[in-house]
């Protein structure tokens, strides 16, 4: 381990040579604003221009900063919303791999005592120097009455047991900590006192001592209401003793306590700089009453003198406050009050307040009376300018004037064509609330959003008003019967064609099934080795689709059909070609069709499957046959690739001699592989027995796993009978072995896999199980009914040959090419050591697991069997080729985020991830998505900008795409995505210009692939108004931050300026890199 204290320098070099260069002027600007005693700062980078890498670049400068003032540790707070973000950013702030980063479920505040104590006398922790401590404010400031976490009130309990005064309540108290954690109690807390006496033994006796004293002090305190928390502990733990040692309900004092032991860990913490991502979620902080638990914790911790602060927010105040929502809180300016709010908290002292308000006031007063060409703006520009320049970094796209627009917005003004069953939809619906007596219409939205509108609204209040009348009206239930209201078991049971119903649907099914979608199993390469063929032909600059919606129900219904779409054009399709079966969607999964054909089977004790291993088995010789760089530069055509690799495969095949006649024998498209490599790589291979058998299929745990394993038993045997490689006595050569064991050194996913870690091993050699544990997950995928089914239907039905035919359809999709733009993709910012291999390859593995969700869609006849007390038959729609994103709760919610942003930032399945606002900030889903469709338009402008950031970001796959077609031809030396990023900054970044070109943008071309905005209005609705207006406020919106009255100002602007585009020299810049650049 590399002492980090001592290669600062080194680490610095390396973080800041790695940003963009106005990223490196952003990070030396805040360090200037340190150096100088600004306390803190706010990076306001527009969405996607790399934040957290500026973050990581700070924490670099700022470790030098407190390494030349003495400091032996730097403690770096990380306070975001919640862990799904943490997870994604806490990796990317290390500056070292040796740096710690504590776990989110032991750095709640109210423990970081333990923490802090450890670290005081833990000698590895102060050679790794930095230290990154992650918080969410709900859970470590915003402290309600509840008993928290097992961790929380283990280690509380064991303190609490050693203060003398509630040593004769030792069981009640161990009740109350237990609190429902029946199951996981005793563990935590005997876990937990065996931390808490080794850290005593490391700090010497002292951290017992001090904790004691300060909870002593603490429960000793009167509050409010004139007791002590002593005195209210044991109150709780004398009712828990009368009620039989049990568990009582009022618990409120283990609330308290948590908030006293934050407090405690607050006085102890002392960190060097606190990084608020995504700030404008949790500004309650800072405005919190001091008089709370909130506000007493939050004071402390950011009112401390020498705490650095930098905020990282790309709104971090409402950006645009429209009249509407003025009016709607009742004239109350959100924006202009918020933006006034985080100047004041920034501008740290009173008279630096007082100087903010009267610049920024003479500057709103002579803009609000601009005229073309006055000069007395410029210098109040230029002084408001300066006033937030002197706390406040931004960057915006719009700053590289070079680039050209990446957005396509040709569709938008193709109105939808209106269906009859829109029209019947809303006639039925308002029928239905008129027949039942509801004193209201239906809300025209709804119809417009989502089909089939009861089977999908599920706690809606029209939904529950609909319930409660037929609960207490069964015998009416005849006027539900409407057929565009709800879906039928039957018609997905049968796989029948379903009517979209809808025309913003109708829209989105031609977008999500172009390119033959249904029959791609993963994205096509943005830049092919080779021409893309069978299922992937004509696939060129395909995307996968992001949908927002202002609705909770339109994510699931779109996931739920779009999924089943794809079922049925593929599956389904199948199903009707076999006549002597019969096919059901809700078959359970055993029955499910087709079934698996890729499985390590076993009858009798004979292995069924060893040419499996001609997917899993990463050769070297066969990877070592084709070199996508030496072909792509020699410009071969895939037969020639095929050809030179056959010529190779020959010479060593000569070699060994074979039976001109009888049955063909399999054994060597397995053994063969196997022969061509050197005997300790096959034999180290062979014996990596549960590495290899790693990432099985949940019920491979038992038979299925035992089945890999006999497989594997057989293949070290039939090794040994070659002599470890000298010879090979065999039957006679299948007919195809060229042709096999050629399409394998191209496309077996074990031997892609081995070549794209080749790239990130350095000089370290790749552990041979790592590619076959990618392959046996790639085998995962494949073995499902939707991958089977594709398979099937491109190739025709073939047992027996099946693992052929994937290896055909990974030839033909340009699996390595894609797994190299995918390597890339991971790896990008990462630093290139000796953990850079481990963490891409469980990156890989972690996108590539197959995880699906149902979603329970309501019938007519369930809707009766609930009215009428009947058991419901549950109608549970499978999501996998779209998926929903919307708000969930607690930790196993914010696991399945994460699952389902990694699967989307791959390039396999989902294609389609429908969401709500809750997908619109902080996280990225741009890898491979350029098509975004506003189910509904948002109402403030800023959102639309906000939702687009999500897939118009770095590298993102518009530019790739462009890269690509601009740069494909380049002659590459090593690393092909990097070579044609350096030849597109060469060719486009010209002078003054910023390393947003060609990384976030770049210049215009005739064929030129943007971003796909995809607006659904009906026609002569309100939205094509509503759009207009947005898209106009977007292009001036910058001119009137921080002022009052927004859109006002803007119509003022718009009525009196023909060329808008000459108040744009007012815009206000605060870029670090381009203002020295335009100095």
């Amino acid at each position: 381990m590399i002492d980090v204290a001592n290669k600062l320098d080194e680490i610095e070099g390396r973080i800041m040579s790695g940003l963009k260069d106005f990223q490196q002027a952003t990070v030396n600007r805040i360090d200037e604003l340190y150096r100088s005693g600004q306390m803190r700062v706010l990076v306001s980078d527009e969405v996607g221009l790399g934040k957290t890498l500026i973050a990581k670049g700070t924490i670099a400068k700022l470790a030098k900063m407190q390494k030349a003032s003495g400091d032996k540790l730097v403690k770096v707070v990380y306070i975001c919303s919640n862990s799904a973000i943490a997870g994604q950013n806490l990796d990317k702030l290390r500056i070292s791999n040796e740096v710690r980063t504590e776990a989110t479920s032991s750095s709640r505040l109210s423990m970081q005592h333990l923490n802090i104590f450890m670290q005081e006398s833990d000698e590895q922790l102060l050679k790794q120097y930095v230290q990154l401590i992650p918080l969410t404010p709900d859970t470590s400031f915003r402290m309600t009455g509840g008993a928290g976490t097992v961790d929380e009130r283990a280690l509380m309990f064991a303190l609490l047991r050693r203060i003398p005064e509630l040593e004769s309540y030792l069981p009640q108290l161990d009740v109350a900590m237990r609190d429902w954690a029946y199951k996981a109690w005793n563990w935590y807390r005997n876990d937990y006192e065996e931390k808490v006496v080794k850290c005593d033994e490391q700090s010497g006796g002292k951290y017992i001592q001090y904790m004691t004293q300060r909870i002593m002090q603490e429960l000793n305190i009167k509050r409010k209401n004139g007791t002590t928390y002593l005195e209210e502990l044991i109150t709780l733990c004398q009712r828990i003793k009368h009620s039989g040692n049990r568990r009582v309900n009022d618990n409120s004092i283990i609330g308290k306590l948590r908030v006293m032991f934050a407090q405690i860990s607050l006085d102890k913490l002392e960190p060097d700089l606190v990084i608020m991502d995504e700030f404008q979620r949790f500004k309650y902080l800072i405005h919190s009453d001091p008089d709370t638990e909130t506000g007493m914790l939050a004071a402390k911790f950011f009112n401390a003198a020498s705490v650095r602060m930098l905020l990282l927010s790309a709104t971090p105040y409402k950006m645009y406050s429209t009249l509407e929502e003025i009016d709607e809180n009742d004239g109350s300016e959100e924006h202009y009050k918020e933006f006034m709010d985080v100047m004041a908290f920034l501008n740290v002292t009173e008279q630096e307040n007082e100087h903010f308000h009267t610049v920024w006031s003479n500057y709103s007063v002579n803009l609000k009376e601009l005229a073309s060409g006055e000069t007395i703006i410029l210098a109040a520009k230029q002084a408001a300018e300066d006033a937030l320049y002197s706390h406040i970094c931004r960057t915006e796209r719009i700053s590289a004037t070079e680039s050209a627009d990446i957005i396509d917005a040709h569709e938008v003004k193709e109105p939808l064509e209106v269906t009859a069953s829109d029209i019947k939809s809303y006639l039925q619906a308002q029928k239905l609330l008129e027949d039942i007596h509801l004193p209201y219409n239906v809300p025209i939205d709804y119809i417009k959003s989502c089909p089939y509108l009861l089977s999908f609204m599920n706690d809606y209040k029209v939904k529950r008003d609909i319930e409660r009348y037929f609960a207490a009206h069964p015998d009416d239930m005849s006027v539900l019967n409407r057929d565009c209201l709800w879906l039928k078991r039957s018609s997905f049971d049968k796989f029948d064609a379903i009517d979209p119903g809808n025309a913003r649907l109708e829209r989105v099914l031609h977008h999500a099934f172009k390119h033959n979608a249904e029959n791609l199993l993963w994205v096509p390469p943005s830049r092919p080795y080779y021409p893309l063929s069978g299922a992937f032909a004509d696939s060129e600059h395909f995307s996968k689709t992001l949908i927002f919606s202002s609705w909770e129900m339109v994510p699931r219904m779109l996931a739920g059909l779009l999924s089943y779409e794809a079922e049925r054009r593929t599956i389904g399709l199948l199903a009707k070609q076999r006549t002597d079966r019969d096919v059901r969607y809700f078959h359970d999964d055993k029955k499910r069709f087709p079934a698996a054909k890729l499985n390590f089977s076993v009858k009798d004790n004979s292995p069924n499957a060893m040419t499996l291993f001609c997917l899993m088995y990463p050769s070297k010789f066969l990877a070592d046959c084709y070199d996508p760089i030496e072909c792509m530069n020699k410009g071969l055509s895939l037969s020639q690739i095929e050809a030179a690799i056959k010529e190779r495969i020959s010479g060593k095949l000569q070699k060994f001699s074979a039976p001109q006649t009888g049955v063909e024998d399999k054994k060597w498209y397995y053994l063969f592989p196997l022969v061509l490599d050197g005997p300790g790589y096959v034999q180290t291979w062979l014996g990596s027995d549960d590495m290899l058998s790693a990432y099985g299929e949940e019920d491979e745990k038992t038979q299925k796993q035992k089945g890999f394993q006999r497989h594997l038993q057989e293949l070290r045997g039939l090794y040994q009978q070659t002599s470890y490689g000298r010879t090979l006595s065999l039957g006679k050569i299948p007919s195809d072995l060229l042709d096999v064991l050629t399409t394998m050194a191209i496309a077996s996913p074990a031997i892609c896999a081995y070549r794209l870690y080749r790239q990130y091993a350095g000089n370290g050699s790749i552990p041979s199980y790592m590619p076959s544990q990618v392959a046996k997950v790639f085998i995962n995928r494949m073995n499902t009914p939707e991958s089977t089914a594709v398979i099937d239907l491109c190739y025709g039905e073939a047992d027996d040959a099946h693992w052929q035919n994937v290896l055909k359809y990974c030839k033909e999709g340009n699996l390595q090419a894609m797994f190299d733009e995918y390597g890339h993709l991971l790896t990008n910012g990462l630093d290139r050591d000796e953990k850079l291999l481990p963490r891409l390859h469980r990156s890989m593995i972690e996108s590539m697991q197959v995880r699906t969700t149902a979603y329970k869609v309501d019938t007519l006849n369930d809707f009766r069997s609930r009215m009428t007390g009947k058991k419901e038959k549950a109608v549970n729609i499978r999501t996998h080729f779209a998926v929903s994103f919307t708000k969930g709760i607690g930790e196993k919610d914010a696991d399945r985020k994460k699952s389902v942003r990694n699967s989307f930032n791959s390039p396999f399945r989902p294609f389609v991830l429908a969401s709500t606002s809750i997908g619109q900030e902080g996280l990225d889903f741009h890898n491979y998505c350029r098509r975004i469709v506003h189910w509904n338009l948002p109402t403030n402008p800023i959102d639309l900008e906000q939702r687009e950031g999500r897939i118009n970001r770095f590298e993102c796959l518009a530019i790739r795409q462009n890269v690509a077609q601009r740069y494909g031809a380049t002659t590459f030396q090593k690393d092909i995505w990097a070579e044609m990023f350096q030849a597109a900054r060469k060719a486009e970044k010209t002078g003054g210009c910023s390393d947003l070109i060609p990384f976030w943008g770049l210049t215009e071309s005739e064929d030129m692939v943007r971003i796909e905005r995809i607006v659904p209005m009906y026609p002569f609705s309100r939205d094509e108004i509503s759009y207009e207006r947005l898209i106009k406020i977007l292009s001036l919106y910058r001119l009137t931050l921080g002022q009052a009255r927004q859109e006002e100002l803007l119509e003022y602007i718009f009525q009196n300026f023909d060329d808008t585009a000459q108040v744009k020299d007012l815009f206000i810049n605060l870029s670090p890199f381009y203002k020295k650049s335009r100095t």
